[in-house]
């Protein structure tokens, strides 16, 4: 790979101080890549954007969250606000890309003055701008991080004026100020939440062909943008839906795990859910379930894109092992009801990579899997379920795979460190299998 040098942005004087080196004066310079900070009598000290835990911008300091502990910027003069607004957006950018956000850009550049809705105080984010992606609404503060929305959270959109109220399972945000760009966003945002909609109907009628159109409409906009759901919900709707997604599951080479995991529980909670045209596979069919066997304090999830793909299937804890002995079962009800919302919001916001569930933490700070550090870092429903991963069962043979999942079952119940996680032997470890082997690549 040919080197290329890195493009200065800013160059400023500043003083500073940093526990490892002490306090002082000299420049900072931000460039394409990294923040270059240079003492007047000293070493230079370099971070890249991805090595910036945390910025901090007031009362015209900088604090940065680095390696080592905060780094203290400040005295920048008249250059402290272009300093900070460039050194977000190109943490931001960065950030996007860590995030798993590899989709269709469909207009990018709007500017707005974004407000978020908590418990009904207003949190201003200031000046934004705003990204429509394929499945997401992207907000950029200019001073803050990026947020993705995705477009399936959202429940409702109310125009007041020349303002955007967004209600969302994940927040509630008010856009405005918007000027012309008001009304071209406001009709491709709609634009873009019809077509998930439109799509998850068309592959639903693909999949269901006999369920009238009402029935598909309605079991549509649970499982829009990929969601798992529960069969107790599709039973209500019409239980043709669930018959034809377990045909599905055949075709997909997974009815015998799932029908294996089934027999394993007297739970009726499976979920099941179907997405097409992931970043990894464009034009392909991907389907997945997750099974809550609350018996043995654990779900399963398992995906594929079809019979010839490498799978694994994954099992994550319900609650702690110290205190699973002690819940009683509409607790433990509650808890699965939970932890299945939970695995659905994470799959899509990771976009249904498996590898940021389970890899180790050293092994994230290797440069192949620098990546998804931020993803690890930033996605709650992430770190919750590397927390409660307990492990995974590879394919290789029928016989060999329902045996490792009775181990693994009975494993869960008789460990009680909740960081301990399920490994086959010595030899057998979660990171044999590359994603690009799971999705079949």
């Amino acid at each position: 790979m040919e080197w290329k040098p890195s493009q200065p942005l800013l160059e400023c004087g500043l003083k500073f101080d940093f526990p490892p080196v002490g306090a002082g004066e000299g420049q900072v310079r931000l460039t394409d890549a990294a923040l270059e900070l240079m003492p007047e009598h000293g070493r230079t000290l370099t971070y890249s954007y991805r090595d910036i835990a945390q910025v901090q911008a007031q009362d015209y300091q900088v604090i940065l969250n680095v390696q080592g502990g905060e780094l203290r910027l400040f005295h920048l003069g008249r250059l402290y606000s272009d300093f900070v607004r460039i050194l977000i957006f190109q943490r931001n950018e960065l950030i996007l890309t860590d995030l798993l956000m590899q989709e269709k850009v469909r207009r990018a550049g709007i500017a707005a003055v974004c407000t978020k809705l908590v418990d009904g105080q207003a949190i201003e984010l200031n000046n934004c701008e705003l990204r429509l992606c394929d499945t997401a609404l992207l907000i950029i503060p200019e001073y803050a991080e990026p947020i993705r929305l995705p477009l399936s959270y959202i429940t409702g959109v109310t125009e007041e004026g020349h303002s955007l109220t967004i209600k969302s399972e994940a927040g509630d945000y008010r856009l405005r100020k918007m000027g012309r760009e008001f009304i071209p966003f406001s009709e491709l945002l709609s634009q873009a939440m019809n077509e998930l909609m439109a799509k998850a109907q068309g592959l639903l009628r693909e999949l269901a062909p006999a369920a009238g159109a009402n029935v598909i409409q309605l079991a549509a906009s649970l499982m829009r943008e990929g969601r798992a759901a529960k069969r107790g919900e599709l039973d209500k709707i019409d239980p043709i839906i669930w018959k034809s997604l377990e045909l599905q599951l055949d075709s997909a080479g997974i009815k015998q795990e799932y029908e294996f995991l089934s027999s394993a529980t007297s739970s009726k909670q499976q979920c099941i859910g179907f997405k097409r045209e992931l970043v990894a596979q464009a034009g392909t069919e991907y389907i997945w379930f997750l099974i809550p066997i609350p018996e043995r304090n654990l779900i399963a999830m398992e995906a594929s894109s079809g019979p010839d793909s490498g799978r694994a299937t994954y099992f994550f804890t319900i609650a702690p092992r110290s205190a699973f002995t002690k819940l009683k079962p509409q607790d433990l009800a509650g808890q699965v009801d939970s932890l299945l919302t939970e695995i659905n919001r994470c799959m899509l916001a990771i976009n249904f990579r498996r590898e940021p569930i389970y890899l180790a933490e050293e092994r994230l700070l290797q440069p192949k899997y620098q990546k998804y550090w931020q993803a690890v870092n930033r996605i709650p429903e992430l770190q919750m379920l590397r927390e409660r991963f307990a492990g995974r069962v590879f394919h290789r043979e029928p016989e060999q795979w329902q045996q490792d999942v009775k181990d693994l079952l009975k494993f869960n119940l008789t460990t009680a460190d909740d960081k301990k996680v399920w490994v086959k032997s010595d030899l057998d470890t979660p990171e044999e299998i590359s994603e690009e082997t799971e999705n079949g690549g």
